[in-house]
């Protein structure tokens, strides 16, 4: 490949990723744009925060359920016309639920959301899979990534500052109506994307559809099975450490709720700047198991300690910034590992399967782990952690042949 070749491969893989991103950030930013008002929609509904904490059951379960069927449809369809259609119900549920007059009508409208948010693994990934040149495969994961979570990370501010100037039923009104906005605007560009599905017409050399059997087949497959695990226990243990880090330090060694909080943003920010160092690790390398294996092994031993000693603020900071880059690192070489499992014309399907894991691990949670610290267990959390690292090990020690049997 030439200079001038090279430079216009880069500009448009630059370009295909800029929109991925784009839509990955606005589903990132409406998963957590309801959190920050609960305070108003529990005064104006007259409900508790367990009924608003319902909702968000419904968002993560829907959502978790909706992936899968959806991965057929992106296979079936293409991922163009579905990724269109679900930022646009997304977005307009969002702005809905700043009409509501009932709490029951944010039920269905929470079911909106996590249809919409459903389309975004499977869309993303088939796209990406197919537009992106393979030498810069592990980047484009990172920053794609990276994108949600930077609109998680924004979608706090940003509704309390619409909501403290403008209320909160206009600022979701208004967040819905961007999202709207973003859409159209991505879709004047949608003929720069590829997929699987669209390939499949011209392409010889891409495997027909399988058909709904084989492809259930495929996802209940071993190695399928296994990716399943790999992201609900990476999700639990991302959710658990976000939510319940703080309390958990406060109780099993009082750590002071400010310094437990200065840890958690340090693992955060850590975590974030992972996900791009993982790119670059991704692309330099085809052993991403042992990435990954690497990254467990220091996860459940800095999860330990935790339990066994109080380590102070100055080492607790340390070894937290060092997990934090870790459980960044893995997430691009996660889904390294998941598209060289993937047969071609079945990414969407797929991904859409293995990322049901993370709803699926988000929602449950905070189920084990607030148990433990109401019964008064606060070195389990740490200890589960740890367990879930083990468990998350095994899942990547499978034998090379098991990943490959549905390769490419």
């Amino acid at each position: 490949m030439d200079a001038t070749a090279a430079v216009g491969t880069t500009r448009q893989d630059m370009k295909i990723l800029g929109l991925i991103s784009t839509g990955h950030f606005m589903s990132h930013f409406y998963i957590l744009a309801l959190p920050p008002l609960f305070v108003f929609l529990a005064a104006d509904f007259n409900v508790g925060f367990a009924e608003l904490g319902l909702v968000m059951t419904v968002i993560f379960g829907t959502s978790a359920v909706a992936q899968i069927p959806m991965g057929f449809i992106v296979d079936r369809l293409g991922s163009r016309k579905v990724l269109t259609a679900g930022l646009i119900i997304m977005s307009t549920a969002v702005a809905l639920i700043g009409f509501a007059q009932a709490f029951w009508q944010l039920i269905p409208l929470a079911m909106l959301i996590a249809l919409g948010n459903s389309v975004f693994h499977p869309c993303d990934y088939a796209i990406l899979n197919s537009s992106i040149s393979g030498s810069r495969m592990g980047r484009a994961f990172s920053i794609h990534t990276f994108a949600g979570h930077l609109g998680s990370a924004v979608a706090p501010a940003t509704m309390i500052i619409l909501s403290s100037q403008f209320g909160w039923r206009v600022a979701l009104a208004l967040a819905g109506l961007f999202g709207i906005l973003v859409m159209f605007a991505l879709a004047t560009q949608w003929n720069s994307l590829h997929d699987d599905a669209i390939a499949k017409k011209s392409d010889k050399k891409v495997q027909a559809d399988p058909g709904v059997k084989d492809g259930w087949a495929l996802l209940f497959s071993a190695p399928m099975m296994l990716f399943l695990l790999f992201f609900g226990v990476l999700s639990m243990s991302a959710a658990a450490i976000q939510s319940f880090f703080v309390t958990a330090m406060t109780s099993l060694h009082a750590t002071p709720v400010a310094a437990a909080s200065l840890v958690l943003t340090v693992y955060l920010f850590c975590s974030a700047g992972g996900i791009l160092i993982g790119g670059e690790i991704s692309d330099r390398t085809k052993r991403h198991d042992i990435v990954a294996a690497v990254v467990f092994v220091i996860s459940a031993l800095v999860t330990a300690l935790i339990a066994w000693f109080d380590l102070g603020l100055g080492l607790l900071v340390a070894i937290m910034a060092i997990m934090g880059l870790g459980q960044g690192i893995i997430r691009p070489a996660r889904d390294m590992m998941v598209r060289a499992a993937s047969p071609k014309g079945s990414t969407g399907k797929v991904f859409g399967f293995v990322s049901s894991g993370i709803a699926g691990g988000a929602a449950l949670a905070p189920i084990p782990f607030g148990y433990l610290l109401d019964i008064g267990k606060p070195e389990w959390v740490f200890y589960l952690l740890s367990i879930f690292m083990i468990v998350a090990l095994f899942t990547v020690m499978i034998p090379k042949n098991m990943q490959g049997s549905s390769a490419k």
